[in-house]
């Protein structure tokens, strides 16, 4: 079966999207997702602790963890 690169791209994403979603990877595309919460929502005390580049290239996964309880 031919499969066009648009396909393949489009296969990739959705891959993506679904391994990182199960992982808590956040993404963080052109609105800016969520990250707002972090200097002024209830994930004040969260921070960031990894980012990589989305398959499409032009948004980003970012993973943001809780601070430790004490």
């Amino acid at each position: 079966m031919k499969v066009s690169e648009l396909t393949k791209s489009a296969l990739a994403c959705r891959r993506e999207t679904r391994d990182m979603e199960a992982e808590g990877w956040e993404n963080i595309g052109e609105s800016g997702g969520n990250l707002w919460e972090l200097h002024r929502g209830w994930r004040y005390s969260h921070r960031i602790v990894d980012v990589k580049i989305a398959a499409d290239g032009k948004s980003l996964w970012v993973k943001i963890e809780a601070p430790l309880e004490q």
